[in-house]
């Protein structure tokens, strides 16, 4: 709806001119004047549009800045949002993001409209301006289009492929009919200016069309891009937001010429409001660190950027900066910075926790790289409740101390082993699960007459981590049915996942073998090939009736989860399980499964997967524990929980009650910005990989097991409960653990993801981050987690970890080498 705008007449010349009036005719009206090589005249009854204003350098500058700040206060609301929901003000995060876009901004519009000048001199003035217009209005107008589009796919269909084709063909479509009505649109401005509508009308209205849209269309998408920081696809999303932001806003105002008044003003107080906004912004960093790494937290463009101005300032190479929010006290010293050891007694601050950072507000729990969390509780003692919430979700300030591990009876020992007996089969039964004791306060319906093989519950718990289950201690009571399953089999404290990245977390419960070994192919959400000798099919061949229920789209039919099951449900095509609560349909399926089942006398081994604590999270009914997304997290975790609980109450009433094996696990934890990231998928820190598991198996009596296991010696553990065969299956079984037959610790456990290894070995943990391809420069971090659980110190460096260091180093090498 923009177009060149109509100009008055140009006023005569002097008289004598010879330009000033056209030659008459004897005959005719007066003769039309020709046009200059190159240039087109304007139509009949229009008037050319006046010749571009000249003005100083100085003037265009002012204008420039002026109109930067605009474009860059507009283009950091999604800043401003994501700054906000990490834990520091929204106008703090508007002034920041403005600030730091503000000289990219600028120094675009300043060569934009000086090639805009350029353009003009060669196809006319207002050609350029159309130009641009025409491509600020179609970006405008197709974007809009193109999200809806991409919303609508997303909410009616879960299958990936089909969605990315369907979106590849229709949006398609929809950016040519966004350039038709775009033209459309500026004819119609076209003829509105030749009536006489004021040009400033047009342009609001304009404007309104290109921006207006795209801002309600991208709200959505910035205000939760900032989510997951350490998530690389959050972090372009986030990017995308600020950036179509800043194009279709910069492309509009580059072809606004202000007016002369106007413009006077800019060149007298554009440079002056800018340096105001940048040193405002600059003094509010330095004087509030935490709010540097809120808006870091958050992501996007300007995160981005200011991320690289804070590493700038990085002089001594520690990997953190002194400026800009960083929180590197001494920048001569590599050896101090935040987070960094603490040696008591020498009168050297090493953590930068003294000084210039003493008595400082506390940094947002959600933004902070690898603060400490006892100095979050710390911060909030003294505070109300309410107040303390977030801090105190990070770490329970008065948590339950953990219960002393249960003593194993020499009965229990002695039936652990004990010959094994085998079934009408031949398969053999663990001689400890042949007896069938139901569980406290629950009569069997039809309790079996003779021994056998139970059934085995294997219950997934997506993004759970252990510490924030009331289970093993939280401060909040987030899972106490989890708890009351624990009361009555063996928790191990040191669960650790395979990995935090979901697909190697989860592939190791159905191959046996970790992601890396398995057959798969090389899609990033790989399907599982059929050369896998599968969980299921061995169970299937101990003669177990096998069953599973999905609530992720991942784990389907389609990417080959089903192999070896012979009833296989999936819950995700009913609720979405990233917008929805799907915990009580996967239940209800289970139970069902279940009941079917109840009659048959083979032995039933069920997988549920729940995938409720992963991100998005949603609220849900009577659980609340404040605001934040720590609370939120711990409120998902609750539910699940409850539907955890539902399920062991359907099968305590039951008639198969008393010959059931129960094993639940989390797949990999969560990062609540603990270092940083907030999410899983990325790091190996305590907070992703460490997990709750409880196993309880019939007969057997309760207790604690304080040393490292893996995830992956799940797999083993169901095949060794059901007496399958387990060649070629990584890991140990947990059976004699869980009977009591076994106490002392084993080897180290692993961990990776895709640029991250880890090795936990006792209380010693080693982590790699790879940098490059070259292991020299990778970087190691070892961590006591007997004195230091948060991973806060790192002891790589000291002299007398060294043989520590070298010899972890060679097992995680000898483990991840092609021959193992």
């Amino acid at each position: 709806m923009i177009t060149a705008e109509p100009g008055p007449p140009p006023p005569p010349s002097a008289a004598g001119s010879h330009d000033s009036v056209p030659p008459r005719s004897q005959s005719g009206p007066p003769a039309r004047q020709s046009a200059p090589p190159g240039r087109s005249l304007p139509p009949p009854g229009r008037s050319a549009p006046p010749p571009p204003r000249r003005s100083a350098w100085t003037t265009r500058l002012g204008e420039a800045c002026v109109l930067g700040l605009g474009v860059a206060s507009l283009s950091a609301v999604p800043t401003a949002l994501r700054t906000a929901r990490a834990g520091a003000s929204f106008l703090d995060g508007l002034l920041v993001g403005t600030a730091v876009l503000l000289p990219l901004v600028t120094l675009a519009l300043i060569l934009s409209r000086a090639a805009g000048r350029g353009f003009r001199g060669i196809v006319g003035a207002g050609g350029e301006r159309l130009a641009v217009l025409r491509v600020a209005l179609w970006i405008g107008v197709a974007f809009p289009v193109l999200a809806a589009l991409a919303a609508l796919l997303k909410a009616t269909t879960h299958h990936r492929g089909l969605a990315g084709a369907t979106f590849g063909v229709l949006g398609l479509a929809g950016v040519a009919a966004a350039a038709l009505v775009t033209q459309r649109l500026v004819a119609l401005g076209d003829r509105l200016a030749a009536r006489g509508v004021k040009p400033w009308l047009l342009a609001v209205a304009g404007t309104a069309i290109g921006v207006v849209p795209l801002v309600a269309a991208l709200a959505p998408l910035a205000a939760h891009a900032g989510n997951t920081s350490g998530d690389a696809g959050a972090a372009v999303r986030a990017a995308i937001v600020d950036g179509a932001i800043a194009l279709v806003a910069t492309a509009l105002v580059s072809s606004v010429d202000l007016s002369a008044a106007v413009g006077r003003l800019a060149g007298i107080a554009g440079v002056p409001l800018a340096a105001l906004v940048l040193m405002t912004a600059t003094a509010r960093i330095e004087s509030f660190p935490p709010l540097g790494q809120a808006v870091r937290a958050g992501g996007g463009l300007a995160a981005t950027l200011f991320s690289a101005l804070e590493q700038w300032t990085d002089r001594d190479g520690d990997g953190m900066g002194s400026h800009f929010g960083g929180l590197d006290c001494d920048e001569g010293d590599p050896t101090r910075y935040h987070g960094a050891r603490e040696t008591p007694g020498d009168g050297i601050d090493q953590d930068c926790s003294d000084g210039a950072h003493e008595g400082a507000a506390p940094l947002p729990a959600r933004a902070v790289a690898g603060s400490p969390a006892g100095a979050l509780t710390t911060a909030a003692a003294g505070a109300k409740p309410a107040a303390a919430s977030s801090a105190a979700s990070t770490a329970p300030a008065g948590a339950t101390p953990a219960a002393p591990a249960g003593a194993t009876t020499a009965a229990h020992v002695r039936a652990a082993s004990a010959p094994a007996a085998r079934d009408e089969g031949g398969a053999v039964i663990p001689a400890v699960l042949t007896k069938s004791i139901p569980p406290a306060g629950t009569t069997p319906a039809a309790p079996a007459a003779a021994p056998t093989r139970p059934d085995v519950l294997l219950i997934t718990l997506d993004t759970v981590r252990a510490d924030h289950t009331s289970a093993y201690g939280y401060g909040r009571d987030t899972s106490p049915r989890l708890a009351e399953l624990a009361a009555r089999g063996v928790l191990f404290e040191r669960a650790y996942a395979a990995s935090s990245e979901t697909q190697r977390a989860i592939s190791p419960l159905v191959t046996g073998r970790r992601l890396n070994r398995a057959a798969r192919d090389r899609r990033e959400w790989p399907t599982l090939l059929p050369e896998n000798d599968t969980l299921a099919e061995r169970m299937k061949r101990a003669g177990y009736l096998t069953a599973a229920v999905s609530s992720f789209t991942w784990i389907s039919q389609e990417r080959g989860f089903d192999q070896g099951f012979d009833r296989f449900e999936t819950v995700y095509g009913d609720a979405h399980p990233e917008r929805e609560a799907t915990g009580h349909l996967a239940v209800e399926k289970a139970i069902e499964l279940l009941d079917g089942y109840a009659k048959r006398t083979q032995p039933i081994f069920l997988w549920l997967h729940l995938f409720d604590a992963h991100e998005r999270y949603v609220a849900h009914p009577g659980i609340r524990f404040g605001s934040g997304r720590t609370a939120a997290y711990d409120g998902e975790i609750a539910y699940v929980d409850r539907q955890l609980g539902a399920l062991l109450d359907a099968v305590a009433r039951g008639p198969r009650a008393g010959r059931t094996a129960v094993i639940v696990h989390g797949s990999q934890g969560e990062g609540l910005g603990e270092h940083g990231p907030v999410g899983h998928g990325v790091e190996l820190y305590e907070e992703a990989i460490r997990v709750p598991l409880v196993i309880a198996l019939p007969g057997a009596a309760p207790g604690r097991y304080p040393h490292p296991v893996s995830t992956v010696d799940i797999a083993p553990t169901v095949l060794d409960i059901g007496g399958a065969e387990a060649t070629a299956v990584e890991g140990a079984s947990l059976t004699a653990i869980a009977t009591g037959a076994e106490r002392a610790p084993r080897g180290p456990v692993f961990a990776r993801t895709a640029r991250r290894a880890a090795v936990v070995d006792g209380q010693l943990k080693l982590l790699v981050i790879e940098r490059k391809k070259r292991a020299k420069q990778d970087r190691l971090l070892l961590f006591d987690l007997g004195s230091d659980p948060r991973e806060t110190r790192d002891l790589s460096g000291e002299r007398r970890f060294e043989a520590d260091l070298g010899r972890l180093r060679e097992k995680l090498s000898a483990f991840e080498s092609p021959s193992q």
